[in-house]
Protein backbone atom coordinates (compact mmCIF):
# COMPACT_ATOMS: atom_id res chain seq x y z
CA UNK A 1 0.00 0.00 0.00
CA UNK A 2 2.80 2.70 1.01
CA UNK A 3 4.45 1.81 -2.21
CA UNK A 4 1.15 2.47 -4.12
CA UNK A 5 0.55 6.21 -2.05
CA UNK A 6 4.27 6.79 -3.37
CA UNK A 7 3.99 6.46 -6.73
CA UNK A 8 0.32 8.31 -6.84
CA UNK A 9 2.77 10.99 -5.34
CA UNK A 10 5.35 11.09 -7.48
CA UNK A 11 2.92 11.02 -10.22
CA UNK A 12 0.81 14.03 -9.18
CA UNK A 13 4.16 15.37 -8.27
CA UNK A 14 5.59 14.65 -11.32
CA UNK A 15 2.02 16.44 -13.68
CA UNK A 16 2.17 19.41 -11.57
CA UNK A 17 6.41 20.30 -12.67
CA UNK A 18 5.20 19.76 -16.33
CA UNK A 19 2.53 21.78 -16.20
CA UNK A 20 4.28 24.64 -14.46
CA UNK A 21 7.16 24.21 -17.48
CA UNK A 22 4.27 24.11 -20.19
CA UNK A 23 2.52 27.02 -19.22
CA UNK A 24 5.83 28.92 -18.51
CA UNK A 25 6.81 27.65 -22.37
CA UNK A 26 3.49 28.84 -23.67
CA UNK A 27 2.77 32.05 -24.91
CA UNK A 28 -0.28 33.27 -23.48
CA UNK A 29 0.43 31.19 -20.30
CA UNK A 30 -0.57 32.81 -16.97
CA UNK A 31 1.81 34.91 -15.17
CA UNK A 32 2.03 33.30 -11.99
CA UNK A 33 3.89 36.81 -10.33
CA UNK A 34 1.29 39.51 -11.30
CA UNK A 35 -1.42 36.86 -11.02
CA UNK A 36 -4.88 38.26 -9.83
CA UNK A 37 -7.74 36.45 -9.57
CA UNK A 38 -10.50 37.62 -12.21
CA UNK A 39 -13.36 39.46 -10.28
CA UNK A 40 -16.88 38.13 -11.47
CA UNK A 41 -19.61 40.56 -11.83
CA UNK A 42 -23.21 39.52 -12.06
CA UNK A 43 -25.92 41.87 -12.21
CA UNK A 44 -29.07 41.32 -10.68
CA UNK A 45 -31.54 39.65 -13.55
CA UNK A 46 -34.71 41.48 -14.41
CA UNK A 47 -36.64 43.67 -17.17
CA UNK A 48 -37.80 46.66 -18.05
CA UNK A 49 -40.63 48.57 -16.24
CA UNK A 50 -42.66 50.84 -17.73
CA UNK A 51 -41.48 54.30 -16.16
CA UNK A 52 -37.78 52.77 -15.51
CA UNK A 53 -34.61 53.60 -16.71
CA UNK A 54 -34.26 52.91 -20.90
CA UNK A 55 -32.23 49.94 -21.80
CA UNK A 56 -27.90 49.96 -21.76
CA UNK A 57 -27.22 50.77 -25.39
CA UNK A 58 -23.85 49.56 -26.97
CA UNK A 59 -21.70 52.14 -29.12
CA UNK A 60 -19.02 52.41 -31.31
CA UNK A 61 -16.07 54.33 -29.98
CA UNK A 62 -16.40 56.73 -32.50
CA UNK A 63 -19.97 57.73 -31.90
CA UNK A 64 -18.78 57.73 -28.14
CA UNK A 65 -15.79 60.26 -28.61
CA UNK A 66 -18.32 62.82 -29.47
CA UNK A 67 -19.67 62.54 -25.66
CA UNK A 68 -16.08 63.45 -24.36
CA UNK A 69 -15.81 67.08 -22.48
CA UNK A 70 -19.25 67.14 -22.79
CA UNK A 71 -20.22 68.33 -18.77
CA UNK A 72 -23.71 66.11 -19.06
CA UNK A 73 -21.32 62.95 -19.15
CA UNK A 74 -19.67 60.86 -17.23
CA UNK A 75 -17.18 57.78 -18.33
CA UNK A 76 -16.39 55.08 -16.41
CA UNK A 77 -13.63 52.46 -16.77
CA UNK A 78 -14.29 48.90 -15.16
CA UNK A 79 -11.01 47.61 -15.25
CA UNK A 80 -8.70 46.81 -12.54
CA UNK A 81 -7.16 49.81 -10.97
CA UNK A 82 -3.66 48.22 -12.44
CA UNK A 83 -4.85 48.50 -15.94
CA UNK A 84 -6.19 51.86 -15.51
CA UNK A 85 -3.32 53.12 -14.40
CA UNK A 86 -1.22 51.79 -18.14
CA UNK A 87 -4.20 53.36 -19.84
CA UNK A 88 -7.66 55.02 -19.49
CA UNK A 89 -10.27 57.76 -21.73
CA UNK A 90 -9.18 61.13 -20.69
CA UNK A 91 -11.41 62.23 -17.80
CA UNK A 92 -12.81 58.70 -17.28
CA UNK A 93 -13.49 57.79 -13.32
CA UNK A 94 -12.84 54.24 -12.16
CA UNK A 95 -15.53 52.40 -10.94
CA UNK A 96 -14.54 48.72 -11.42
CA UNK A 97 -16.60 45.58 -11.23
CA UNK A 98 -15.99 44.96 -7.90
CA UNK A 99 -16.89 48.27 -6.62
CA UNK A 100 -18.17 48.55 -2.80
CA UNK A 101 -21.06 50.68 -2.71
CA UNK A 102 -19.42 53.41 -1.35
CA UNK A 103 -17.61 53.62 -4.82
CA UNK A 104 -20.63 53.05 -6.65
CA UNK A 105 -22.59 55.46 -4.55
CA UNK A 106 -20.13 58.28 -5.48
CA UNK A 107 -19.90 57.69 -9.04
CA UNK A 108 -23.93 57.78 -8.76
CA UNK A 109 -22.96 61.46 -7.18
CA UNK A 110 -20.65 62.26 -10.00
CA UNK A 111 -23.58 61.77 -12.02
CA UNK A 112 -26.23 64.11 -9.96
CA UNK A 113 -27.32 66.32 -12.84
CA UNK A 114 -25.71 64.62 -15.96
CA UNK A 115 -27.85 62.48 -18.22
CA UNK A 116 -25.48 60.23 -19.75
CA UNK A 117 -22.72 57.53 -18.27
CA UNK A 118 -20.44 55.45 -21.41
CA UNK A 119 -19.16 52.75 -19.27
CA UNK A 120 -16.11 50.81 -21.12
CA UNK A 121 -13.73 47.57 -19.79
CA UNK A 122 -11.40 44.76 -21.40
CA UNK A 123 -14.20 44.00 -23.61
CA UNK A 124 -18.02 44.86 -24.38
CA UNK A 125 -19.57 42.43 -22.20
CA UNK A 126 -17.28 43.08 -18.83
CA UNK A 127 -18.52 46.86 -19.22
CA UNK A 128 -22.39 45.72 -20.10
CA UNK A 129 -22.48 43.83 -16.86
CA UNK A 130 -21.27 46.88 -14.85
CA UNK A 131 -23.51 49.02 -16.58
CA UNK A 132 -26.50 46.88 -15.94
CA UNK A 133 -26.08 47.18 -12.12
CA UNK A 134 -25.99 50.89 -12.56
CA UNK A 135 -29.26 50.99 -14.65
CA UNK A 136 -30.87 48.97 -11.75
CA UNK A 137 -29.36 50.74 -9.20
CA UNK A 138 -30.03 54.19 -10.13
CA UNK A 139 -33.09 53.50 -11.81
CA UNK A 140 -33.32 57.38 -13.54
CA UNK A 141 -35.29 57.44 -16.41
CA UNK A 142 -33.29 60.61 -17.49
CA UNK A 143 -29.86 58.96 -17.51
CA UNK A 144 -28.83 57.43 -20.97
CA UNK A 145 -26.60 54.50 -19.97
CA UNK A 146 -23.57 53.62 -23.03
CA UNK A 147 -21.38 50.95 -23.29
CA UNK A 148 -18.23 51.56 -25.54
CA UNK A 149 -18.34 48.32 -27.95
CA UNK A 150 -15.16 46.36 -28.24
CA UNK A 151 -13.75 48.37 -25.00
CA UNK A 152 -10.74 50.47 -24.28
CA UNK A 153 -8.91 48.08 -27.06
CA UNK A 154 -11.16 49.22 -29.35
CA UNK A 155 -10.85 52.98 -28.11
CA UNK A 156 -7.07 53.01 -28.04
CA UNK A 157 -6.86 50.84 -32.11
CA UNK A 158 -9.06 53.80 -32.88
CA UNK A 159 -6.24 56.28 -31.74
CA UNK A 160 -8.81 58.14 -29.75
CA UNK A 161 -7.22 60.46 -26.09
CA UNK A 162 -5.96 58.39 -23.34
CA UNK A 163 -4.24 59.38 -20.10
CA UNK A 164 -2.21 57.01 -17.85
CA UNK A 165 -1.43 56.99 -14.32
CA UNK A 166 -2.84 55.64 -11.25
CA UNK A 167 -6.49 56.30 -10.06
CA UNK A 168 -6.46 59.11 -7.19
CA UNK A 169 -9.42 57.68 -5.83
CA UNK A 170 -7.72 53.94 -5.78
CA UNK A 171 -5.03 54.84 -3.82
CA UNK A 172 -7.60 57.14 -1.42
CA UNK A 173 -9.33 54.22 -0.97
CA UNK A 174 -6.45 52.04 0.57
CA UNK A 175 -5.09 55.20 2.38
CA UNK A 176 -2.54 56.17 -0.14
CA UNK A 177 -1.93 60.16 -1.14
CA UNK A 178 -1.20 60.14 -4.81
Amino acid sequence: MGSLVTRAALLLGGSMALGLVVNTVRPGGVSLRSFAPPVLCTAAPGGTQPGAAPPVLVVAPADAVRLCGDPDTVIADVRAPTEFAVGHVSGAIHLPCAASGSVADAAAGQLAGRHTLVVYGDDTADAQVVADEMRRRLGRADLRILVLAGGFPAWSQAGLACSSGPCPDCQAQKGITP
